[in-house]
């Protein structure tokens, strides 16, 4: 069965949802990849004071052996260093094989890793990790009986569904009124509702500008197209024109009304970056993932905006930090950009 990328995202986009019901939605629109032994969805900290897995959910073909074990290796993950957090969790790459992540640790914690598998028949696995600046994240993992390889196309349309991931964990941790049903207009954070066509029927905030309700018009419907015919025919253009942010402020949220109407509503849900020193949002949001290690291609689809605008906010902000390159960035902040958190 072909993986369908929107379906994914669409799983995602649920905030109504409570988190054992989000996750299993995320492991069925996941199970095209799988190998034979299932999917497994977690949603774990690594940058936090309490680093751990926080739930899991797997489809009924994982075995319990599998499960434990992916249990285990979060428990080790979470008592030991920082750097075997980041090392087995952290992007970049967001889509990579557990044997290569594996490969880079310490010799002891590499064994102790075999070990926790040794009893599974488990010998390699495919992951797919969504990581936000503050150590956030979920982790999908695809268990293989040996080591195998992903088409670079599909672990390119993979690395922009984890984008999609990361809006969809905000809008999750967003504090307001469900958005089920009722009346959105007046709940935190949702600026503008539009029709399908992209028509405007209400717009408050930075939404109620007119340059605005144009984007975000042209966003609704983009967000259409490419949940029409364009998942199937061309996914490479549905993911390039449904992207995580627009603006660099709003992800778009479907809803549904009691009598069947459909609209979209445009909430604000920016990363939540703390300012190491002066910064401007823009240029901090810019900087947290830079410090995680992603390209700036990455980075503009995950806000919004352009890959040019990108390079110019990360000079700007490398300049205010009396930095001299990427490089100083990522070993200042560290892959999991621990010290951006809000």
């Amino acid at each position: 069965m072909k993986l369908d990328f929107v379906r994914i995202i669409e799983a995602g986009y649920r905030p109504d949802t409570d988190t054992e019901t989000w996750l299993g939605d995320l492991v069925a629109s996941f199970e095209p990849l799988q190998m034979g032994w299932g999917v497994l969805v977690s949603a774990f900290d690594i940058g936090g004071t309490d680093p751990g897995l926080r739930r899991s959910v797997a489809s009924g073909s994982v075995p319990p052996p599998i499960v434990a074990a992916y249990r285990d290796l979060f428990a080790f993950a979470a008592a030991g260093p920082p750097v075997v957090r980041r090392t087995l969790f952290a992007p970049p790459p967001s889509v990579c094989h557990a044997a290569h992540r594996a490969a880079q640790l310490e010799e002891a914690h590499r064994m102790e890793v075999r070990r926790i598998f040794a009893g599974t028949a488990v010998r390699d696995c495919v992951g797919v990790a969504a990581v936000e600046p503050d150590g956030t994240g979920l982790l999908v993992s695809v268990p293989c009986e040996r080591e195998i390889s992903i088409h670079p196309r599909t672990a390119q349309l993979l690395t922009r569904v984890t984008a999609h991931l990361c809006s969809a964990m905000r809008l999750r941790s967003l504090a307001g009124e469900p958005l089920a049903s009722g009346d959105a207009t007046g709940v935190p954070g949702v600026e503008a509702i539009l029709e399908p066509s992209g028509k405007v029927q209400h717009a408050t905030g930075e939404a109620a500008r007119a340059g605005a309700r144009t984007n975000l018009a042209a966003a609704v419907r983009n967000v259409e197209r490419a949940r029409g015919h364009l998942r199937r025919t061309d996914p490479d253009e549905a993911l390039a024109i449904w992207l995580a942010l627009f603006d660099g402020r709003w992800s778009i949220v479907e809803r549904t009304e009691s009598d069947g109407r459909r609209y979209l509503l445009a909430r604000r849900n920016e990363p939540g970056t703390r300012d190491p020193k002066a910064l401007a949002p823009a240029e901090r949001h810019v900087l947290a993932y830079a410090a995680m290690g992603h390209s700036n291609k990455y980075i503009g689809y995950v806000l919004g905006v352009a890959t040019s605008t990108v390079s110019s906010r990360l000079a700007c902000a490398i300049r205010k930090l009396g930095l001299r390159s990427r490089r100083e960035v990522i070993e200042m902040f560290g892959p999991s950009a621990t010290t951006l958190r809000a």
